[in-house]
């Protein structure tokens, strides 16, 4: 019995190891699966091998550029966090109707080496932050805790006002310490849900 056109094709991207110890990413998908899926299984597993690794050495290239060095999360541009966001979210749209990724989380976080927090941030982000209103002279951390406090702000009337004034501090060089800015966010919610 093949797999009705809503179901998806649940695929599992696995971290393997072979006896010399190198190690490669593989994309599984179980033998009952395989058989159930209706087309030719062997083409759709391809054309999703294909997508997923090109988005994957996109995401290297974006981190370490052409020289393949590693570098330290936070001396890299919220631009290029912006960027890698969109990359990742436009891989989620290309599979959404077609694939499932059962370690979805596990597998992301591993191969593009961030947290699991940071990628649900990334995505988040780049959904309520157009590329333009992300700055390099404000660090990715203050995005993601505005974000955080995303919906208060919005139930108040005041994400976008929040999100120009975080740039203008930004800009001005006048951004007060992360801990401190979360603090003033709590204190705007909390001075403006009184009114």
């Amino acid at each position: 019995m093949a797999l009705n056109k809503t179901e998806k094709i649940p695929v599992r991207i696995v971290q393997t190891q072979d006896m010399h110890g190198t190690k490669k990413i593989s994309i599984m998908i179980d033998v009952g699966n395989y058989l159930e899926t209706g087309g030719n299984p062997e083409i759709k597993l391809n054309k999703f091998k294909k997508l997923y690794f090109d988005t994957v050495n996109s995401a290297k290239k974006l981190f370490y550029g052409t020289t393949g060095e590693e570098k330290k999360y936070q001396d890299l541009p919220s631009s290029l966090y912006w960027s890698l966001g969109d990359l990742l979210s436009k891989f989620n749209e290309k599979i959404e109707n077609e694939f499932e990724i059962t370690n979805y989380t596990e597998a992301i976080s591993r191969d593009f080496g961030l947290s699991k927090d940071y990628i649900y941030d990334l995505l988040t982000v780049v959904k309520f932050f157009k590329k333009s209103e992300v700055l390099d002279s404000v660090y990715f951390s203050y995005y993601r805790a505005l974000k955080r406090k995303r919906k208060e702000l919005s139930k108040l009337g005041l994400f976008e006002k929040e999100k120009k004034r975080l740039n203008k501090l930004g800009k001005e060089d006048k951004l007060p310490g992360r801990e401190q800015y979360k603090k003033e966010l709590i204190e705007i919610i909390q001075k403006n849900s009184k009114k």
